[in-house]
């Protein structure tokens, strides 16, 4: 049987207007049998499927008959996708907008169009469908639990202690941890949905009810973890293995999509959370396109809007000349779109994940705009090659490829240092795909906008900042060559280098040569160095503010608690020890350094934290608009290395001027045109001249008529004028770049202090 083809048989004649949707056969076949119609967003009443793709291969996929003028064609579609078909068919359910079946998937431009389309598709939506999968792994008996145990208050005391219930809590947390939830177009989908109903095999639940009993679970297994000790007793035998509930992806969009919006009057709706914020905050959600990582919350996000939607839609109302139309388009976008963000599924991966972070600096308050570059956000891309300077074990972050296509003469795309992969998140999934682990430390600089350190003090982000890119040729290294890099040109000074390292910290426990660091320091724990214990902690409790008075003693309590010589169990400690209130201060511990090393500078013996991956003569750097130091590692450029980019940077620049040049001439004929165009409706009387005047009067364009009467101080001899010294920008070492380790703690350097020392200002490449 043919296969059936959007373009062929079923065009969009405007992908920015337009939308498929996809009309379900009532009938008993075995295949699946379905309509695709042309409808606008606001036309007939529809429902929409969120669902999880799930993997891409063709082993993966079945059949659905598309009918075509009586004519059935082929369609592959997951087989996901096909049961979720199977159940919305048995349940009535027959006019469905589906994303793999209505959008063509394969088309980009159709794509830069309809996705950002998706907030107005789902919440048109007369209802969202969530496809959790098939019927397994106890579903059943958790959407019964759901539905008649969890929300009936008055039994909820004896649900959290009941030991008979155990299976029905894991069948509930296993529910939690199905692949839909960790999906990150969900969170649009959901948070803009006018309603929405679970599916689970043929079981099904309203999210309302799922949102408030996965809420209450947290609460409770958070807060007292009452319900971990009843499935302890009963089942393990040992602390419970439920993993960190509060961390799973079910438990974060419960929560994310109850604050991503305040209500307004008249059921309007206010977002609350920058893109930037979003996008940190949600890395337990993934996709399988990684763009999507950040064009899936455009239209959550309180200062970002996709551009393509109201920038098409307007150009459709209009028939004149294209002068006209960029004009028009240009001043109502600046009216009706204050926060306008591109979409556009061709750009290479690195570039779109770079014009993120350029907008992120951009918007954010300029003496932490570069903080962005220290929080853990991009999801890791799966790599034909990990490349390293030194060793393939080494630096798995530097310079990755990410398999996006470039043109020929751009090399090879990879991702810079200062863009850092989930790879470093605090949180993930086990490697069962189970539980939530903690997996790293918190980032020490937070999510946005809370300021947590201030490193540079009120230094800010310099001028001098900008972003280049190029190809790598004549390295040292014959391993980078061909390879696209992007280089971020920041200001700051170096504070110090790392002197001394010690091993990093597995599962959060304090190792042995940090301990022996200590007693060399101080042989009694009853005199606990104030930088060691600052240090432990990060200088900080669990929520930024200052470190408690009383974390000095607990720590020394727990210290006392190890076996000597050996390193210290904190999670034993947490759960065992003979101090409850310990484990608050341990959890602290963990949370600052789980995987980090401590470390001792060159010249000031500064005791600190850093990455794993950190080595002695890294330096430690304050960049002016990042909350926290950072440790850069310098590599040298050749003379034929320095030379190639000097000559890829003229050329750009010649480049950039004959596309202005063009610009510029193509405006003016199109002025000359439009101007002729008017004269001729003018003089026959013919309406549409004065929209002409009308733009020419709003742009305030200078006619030489104009030009003759300007005034005589816009007329006065230049010899007359005082001429403005210029202030000679600062250079960077051409011969030199740097690989961006990560930020690091630096005891007694984290609120400004640095700045007291007057260190020459540098200009460093990161790359």
């Amino acid at each position: 049987m043919a296969q059936y083809s959007h373009g062929i048989y079923c065009p969009l004649d405007n992908p920015s207007k337009e939308i498929r949707v996809l009309e379900i056969i009532d009938n008993s076949h075995d295949i699946i049998e379905c309509r695709l119609v042309k409808d606008k967003v606001d036309g007939q009443p529809y429902s929409a499927l969120s669902w999880s793709w799930g993997k891409r291969d063709h082993s993966d996929k079945t059949v659905v008959h598309i009918v075509q003028s009586n004519q059935p064609y082929d369609f592959l579609v997951p087989r996901s996708l096909e049961s979720a078909m199977r159940v919305l068919r048995a349940h009535k359910v027959f006019r469905v907008w589906i994303d793999f079946v209505c959008m063509d998937q394969d088309n980009i431009n159709e794509k830069n169009f309809q996705v950002p389309m998706m907030s107005s598709i789902y919440g048109e939506a007369e209802c969202v469908y969530v496809w959790l999968g098939d019927e397994g792994e106890n579903s059943k008996l958790a959407m019964d639990f759901v539905k008649n145990r969890v929300l009936n208050l008055k039994e909820w005391d004896r649900l959290i202690r009941d030991d008979k219930i155990v299976k029905e809590w894991q069948a509930l947390s296993a529910l939690m941890r199905r692949s839909w939830f960790s999906r990150r177009w969900i969170v649009q989908e959901i948070a803009i949905a006018q309603k929405a109903i679970l599916f689970c095999g043929m079981e099904s639940v309203d999210w309302k009810d799922f949102a408030d009993a996965v809420s209450l679970f947290n609460e409770v297994q958070t807060g007292t973890r009452r319900i971990s000790e009843v499935i302890d007793d009963k089942v393990l035998g040992h602390m419970p293995d439920l993993g960190d509930v509060s961390e799973l992806s079910a438990t974060t969009l419960v929560e994310e999509t109850n604050n991503l919006f305040r209500r307004l009057s008249g059921n309007e709706r206010q977002a609350q959370f920058s893109l930037q914020y979003l996008v940190s905050k949600l890395t337990t959600f993934d996709s399988s396109e990684p763009r999507d990582t950040i064009y899936a919350l455009l239209a959550v996000a309180k200062d970002t809007e996709p551009v393509r939607l109201l920038t098409e839609d307007v150009i459709e109302k209009w028939t004149w000349q294209k002068y006209i139309k960029e004009k028009l388009v240009k001043q109502l976008a600046v009216a009706n779109m204050s926060n306008p963000y591109p979409v556009d599924y061709r750009l290479p991966l690195s570039d779109v994940y770079v014009q993120f972070v350029n907008w992120a600096i951009n918007k954010s308050d300029k003496t932490r705009a570069l903080d962005i570059i220290c929080r853990p956000w991009a999801p890791e891309p799966i790599p034909s090659d990990t490349l390293s300077i030194y060793s393939e074990d080494e630096d798995v972050h530097w310079r990755v490829r990410t398999n996006s296509s470039r043109p020929e003469d751009e090399g090879e795309d990879t991702l810079p240092s200062w863009i850092p992969t989930t790879a470093r998140a605090a949180f993930g999934m086990d490697g069962e795909g189970q539980k939530m682990r903690r997996k790293n430390a918190d980032s020490l600089v937070g999510l946005p906008p809370k300021r947590v350190y201030s490193a540079a003090g009120t230094r800010v982000l310099t001028e001098n900042f900008r972003i280049e890119d190029g190809v790598t040729q004549h390295s040292l290294d014959a391993s980078l060559n061909g390879l696209h890099y992007h280089s971020m040109y920041v200001e700051g000074f170096v504070l110090d280098r790392v002197k001394e390292l010690k091993y990093p910290s597995q599962q959060g426990n304090i190792p042995r040569d940090w301990l022996k660091l200590l007693r060399r320091r101080s042989a009694d724990l009853h005199d606990l160095p104030d930088e060691f214990w600052r240090t432990l902690v990060a200088d900080r409790g669990p929520g930024g503010e200052n470190a408690p008075r009383y974390y000095p003693r607990l720590v020394r309590h727990a210290l006392n608690q190890g076996v000597h010589g050996d390193s210290l169990n904190t999670t034993d400690i947490v759960n065992w020890g003979n101090c409850s209130i310990v484990g608050e201060v341990l959890r602290r511990v963990q949370s600052a350094i789980w995987n980090r090393r401590m470390m001792r500078t060159e010249r000031d013996r500064c005791l600190g934290l850093a990455p794993e991956d950190t080595r002695p003569g890294d330096l430690v750097v304050v960049l002016y608009g990042c909350s926290v130091p950072v440790l850069l590692r310098p590599f040298t450029k050749t003379e034929r290395e320095v030379g190639e980019e000097e000559r890829q940077r003229e050329e750009k620049q010649r480049r950039k001027e004959r596309e202005a040049a063009a610009k510029i001439s193509q405006v003016w004929r199109d002025i000359v045109t439009m101007r002729r165009a008017a004269a001729e409706r003018r003089r026959a009387g013919k309406p549409g001249w004065e929209a002409w005047d009308k733009l020419e009067s709003s742009t305030g364009r200078v006619t030489p008529d104009k030009e003759s009467a300007s005034s005589p101080r816009e007329r006065r001899d230049p010899s007359t004028q005082i001429p403005k010294p210029e202030k000679l920008p600062l250079q960077s070492d051409p011969y030199t770049y740097y690989q961006l380790i990560g930020e690091c703690y630096v005891d007694g350097m984290m609120n400004g202090e640095a700045l007291l020392r007057f260190e020459p200002s540098r200009l460093f490449e990161i790359r």
